[in-house]
């Protein structure tokens, strides 16, 4: 037994030698100790002829040692000097003393203090301003925040003997080398001086948004346009739209309906609903939320089929696993973080969720959180971009009570009769006025309650710049109008606005209205305005903590418009693209029709002066001597960033590959030049401190050169060659007598791909959002390692030979009216999940529109012709018929029929469909296309189509 601890003990130092963790010798003394032993000029002498300044730029800003957060370059207010700025004082010596005795010398304004004040409250910090009322203090603690005292609360102010940065620091290295690089390049920020100004650096900011700019914000919540129209000032923003109500049969509880209608704000706190039934007594009110319950469950049978309520069973490991994809991807940025009995912890300042366990059943929650823009079309619920197990784990969590007991439902049997009252009802207490979606509903609809534009009338209501502040939805009084849940300082703010002169909005104010109206600000900071509150800090996390704060809080929205070009800010914006694996925080997509015009606002608002670039002759030398600062023998850029979607040594940043698609040159340049004044808090290293160049020996150490070298090199993109050092043995993953399944990334699907190899060396790749066979190949499998080496947030590489990849958009599609194909989900496609087979191969389950679909993709040896096939089969179940379905198999420009129902794809791929269908070969914009035209039967039918290349 002794020996087998003695084995593990060993494997486990080896294991932290390889990741760097410990040193290859087993120290009995600290590292600290060690360098003290031989002395601080002997060090500083072999930094000057042994240390690598370029890694010790790498190690200078990661999180291990954290020398950025207290001496960025270029840095403001910081706990510690800059040393570009450090007189003739900071000799080589001085700088190794500083790093191995931190309170030998503190210079008198960064010494720091303790502060108590009156309440009891201490703060460690450094003493920014003391002027005025107000002592402004640099927190020594982790986030190193600036903040406010008002010296009436300050009892005492206590100095500190030490230094703020810890004795030990050293120990954080992993050995002597490390310590004379990172002194190395302590030694060249000393020598550049300081920072070299490149004109204004920081773009104008958002500001805050005004009490008027807030009154509006209300203006559009409460949508008072729908019944005064919107004349208080023109915005960019569309008006925001009440949910779709037909949505909600068999989704949500009837019983939750009736009591919401009957008394909003009492159910749900903090809800924008009015109660719209103010004149009428107990049993009226009772009455009339009944019949408008009935009404809205008859107008969901037509919708959506059976729209019966049921409860479905939770399931607690899902709950689990649901709380902490809740409190991790950005939910609770808006909504409140949940106790662990499910009591919010901040509902003063959060978006209310109100008693949810009692209002859906599961499938109903998972139908909203996986396309709530389908129910709320204004986007202030955005998509999550939750995959079907996110969103099935997250509502068993929001559902689940702490005893597992499942909310009970009461029995409810649709009335017709009171249905055609609710109808009424509807339509006299003015609830079309917000809920179009009724009126605009098709009369071709198969219910026997019919309705048409009169049924609901305008109501004659003065315009917003007419109404009387102090009377009616504002006055807070009961009355013949919607009555609000309001307080006094929201009533002040809608008053202002109200009562603002009409006036066109300035791009900056607009800015400012949008960021508030779609809660931007919880995450992002613009300016002033916004940014992470400290209470909610720690839900913001990362895979990656060397990242430091970059790594875990989403990026700072100061000058967007002069840093990212207006084609990448829309696809981020409006189409999903992220390039952040590391942030667990999600960005949410709101709706190209509420967001996209933020694109122009933001390129017009933020400005940076123009620079002059270096000019150039040989631009092939220019793109080499790029590819050699991004390798490892240059500035080892790809020690900290992913290239070409293949991950980094350390901590694979943002990729290189994608820079000059996402950056405008004059911001890129800048950055190079002084990353701290552009990105605080960033772990970009400085290589060119103080303008001079770190590498002397690329491009006779010419900083412009230099940058201009990288952004030329830069601008082949994907198509960049790799520069040295990058390439790394591949992992393989081995079908042997089972089949293999990956769920991950792939290049052209997205993280929702599922590939499969087969034991008889043939694979594929699924398309879990789009519903589509997305790719097939022979031979070895697929590397793994961009995934397993960037914590699962990298790219799966298919290995083999003879890749064919077939087009996006979903196979299975409504003939007449099919899906707009782009790169989203498209609405009418729901993946259900899999089972396997005996082998572990999948049977791909999904559904379109009302069709439940099995797709069983097989490897099948062709002992005839010698080769090896794919066979799938596609089960289709419906419970009516559904005419008008077409698959879609192939896209290329060259499809020829052959004998059989085969079909040439291309120059290699054969498609055979079965004797029971027919293939149609269709011109298309995007090339000929084959189709396989279905009538789907009541019941089960099948398609089976073989893929041989």
């Amino acid at each position: 037994m002794r020996h087998v601890r003695l084995v593990i003990l060993a494997v486990a130092v080896l294991c932290l030698i390889g990741k760097g963790l410990l040193d290859k010798t087993v120290r009995a003394q600290s590292l600290t100790a060690e360098l003290e032993a031989e002395g601080a000029a002997s060090l500083a002498s072999a930094a000057r002829e042994r240390g690598n300044a370029v890694r010790g730029a790498i190690l200078f800003p990661q999180q291990v040692i954290g020398c950025a957060n207290c001496h960025a370059p270029g840095g403001k207010d910081l706990l510690g000097p800059d040393l570009g700025e450090m007189g003739p004082e900071a000799t080589d010596v001085y700088l190794a003393e500083a790093m191995l005795y931190p309170s030998k010398v503190i210079r008198k304004e960064f010494k720091s203090v303790t502060v108590i004040t009156r309440a009891g409250r201490k703060y460690a910090g450094r003493v920014i301003d003391r002027a005025g009322d107000n002592v402004v203090l640099r927190l020594i603690a982790s986030d190193r925040r600036l903040i406010t005292l008002p010296k009436r609360e300050i009892e005492e102010l206590v100095p500190n003997p030490k230094s703020s940065m810890p004795d030990g620091l050293v120990d954080q290295l992993t050995n002597r080398q490390q310590f004379l690089d990172l002194l190395k390049y302590m030694m060249e920020i000393k020598a550049a001086g300081p920072s070299r100004s490149t004109g204004e650096l920081t773009p104008p900011a958002g500001g805050d948004v005004d009490a008027k700019l807030w009154g509006l914000v209300l203006l559009d919540e409460f949508q008072c346009a729908a019944c005064h129209g919107n004349v208080a000032a023109k915005s960019s923003i569309p008006a925001k739209q009440a949910p779709k109500l037909a949505w909600a049969a068999g989704r949500i509880n009837p019983n939750y309906i009736e009591r919401f209608i009957a008394a909003p704000a009492q159910v749900k706190p903090g809800t924008t609903m009015p109660d719209a039934m103010g004149t009428l007594d107990t049993d009226a009110r009772r009455a009339a939320a009944q019949e408008i319950t009935h009404y809205l469950v008859s107008l969901g049978r037509v919708s959506h089929g059976d729209a019966s309520f049921q409860m479905q069973p939770l399931d607690r490991a899902a709950a689990q696993r649901g709380s902490e994809l809740f409190h991790s991807i950005g939910c609770v940025a808006c909504h409140s973080p949940r106790g662990e009995n499910g009591v919010e912890r901040l509902p003063t300042r959060s978006v209310p969720l109100g008693k949810i366990e009692q209002k859906y059943n599961v499938n109903g929650l998972i139908a909203f959180l996986e396309d709530p823009h389908s129910v709320r079309p204004s986007g202030r619920m955005p998509n999550m971009q939750l995959s079907h197990w996110e969103a099935i784990d997250i509502a068993h969590y929001l559902l689940i009570k702490p005893s597992g007991q499942i909310e009970p439902v009461s029995s409810f049997r649709l009335d017709r009769t009171l249905a055609e009252k609710g109808k009424s009802q509807f339509r006299r207490l003015g609830c079309g006025q917000c809920h179009v979606d009724l009126i605009n509903q098709d009369q071709s609809q198969r219910n026997d309650i019919q309705h048409s534009d009169r049924d609901y009338p305008s109501f004659a209501n003065p315009p917003l710049a007419a109404v009387r502040t102090d009377q009616g939805c504002l006055s807070g009084n009961v009355g013949a109008w919607p009555r609000y849940d309001l307080d006094e300082s929201q009533r002040s703010a809608m008053r202002d606005a109200i009562q603002r002169e009409p006036t066109e909005l300035t791009d900056r104010q607009q800015i400012a209205l949008t960021l508030a109206t779609y809660n931007c600000v919880t995450c992002h900071q613009r300016g002033e305005l916004g940014g992470v509150s400290p209470e909610r800090d720690e839900y913001f996390q990362t895979t990656n903590p060397n990242l430091g704060p970059q790594g875990r809080i989403p990026p700072r929205l100061t000058g967007v418009g002069a840093k990212l070009k207006p084609k990448w800010m829309r696809q981020v914006l409006v189409s999903g693209r992220t390039i952040r694996p590391y942030l667990l925080t999600r960005m949410p997509q709101y709706g190209a029709d509420n967001v996209a015009h933020l694109v122009d606002l933001f390129q017009n608002v933020d400005r940076l002066p123009e620079l002059t670039f270096a000019g150039f002759t040989d631009l092939k030398q220019m793109k080499k001597s790029g590819s050699e600062l991004a390798g490892t023998g240059g500035l080892n850029c790809i020690a900290c960033h992913t290239f070409q979607q293949r991950p980094a040594a350390t901590m694979s940043s943002v990729d290189l590959t994608e820079m000059a698609e996402r950056l405008h040159k004059n911001w890129f340049h800048r950055y190079m030049l002084d990353p701290q004044r552009l990105s605080t808090n960033t772990v970009m290293p400085s290589f060119w401190p103080g303008g001079r160049a770190i590498r002397k020996d690329i491009l006779d150490g010419d900083t412009d050169l230099q940058v201009e070298a990288m952004w030329q090199y830069l601008l082949d993109g994907r198509q960049a060659r790799s520069p040295r050092g990058l390439v790394r043995k591949p992992i393989e993953l081995v079908a042997r007598d089972e089949a293999v399944m990956l769920r991950r990334r792939y290049q052209g699907i997205g993280k929702r791909g599922i590939g499969v190899g087969y034991p008889n060396q043939i694979n594929l790749a699924f398309d879990a959002e789009q519903m589509r066979l997305a790719m097939i190949w022979k031979g070895k499998f697929a590397d793994p390692g961009g995934v397993w080496r960037s914590q699962g947030h990298g790219t799966v590489r298919p290995l083999g030979r003879d890749l064919f990849r077939f087009a996006v958009g979903p196979e299975l599609d409504d003939a007449v009216n099919p899906w707009p194909v782009d790169e989203g989900r498209p609405p009418q496609h729901q993946f259900k999940g899999y089972d396997l087979d005996s082998l572990q191969r999948p049977i791909l389950k999904y559904r379109f529109d009302s069709i439940d679909v099995e797709d069983y993709p097989i490897d099948v040896r062709d002992e005839a012709a010698g080769t090896v096939l794919i066979r799938r089969t596609l089960t289709f179940m419906s419970k009516r018929v559904r005419p008008n379905v077409l698959f879609r198999a192939a896209t290329d420009p060259n499809i020829v029929s052959e004998d059989n129902g085969t079909f040439l794809i291309g120059k290699s791929l054969r498609i055979r469909i079965d004797d029971k269908h027919r293939g149609q070969i269709v011109k298309t914009p995007e090339g000929r296309q084959l189709r396989i035209p279905l009538d789907i039967g009541q019941g089960k039918s099948t398609l089976v189509i073989e893929y041989a290349w």
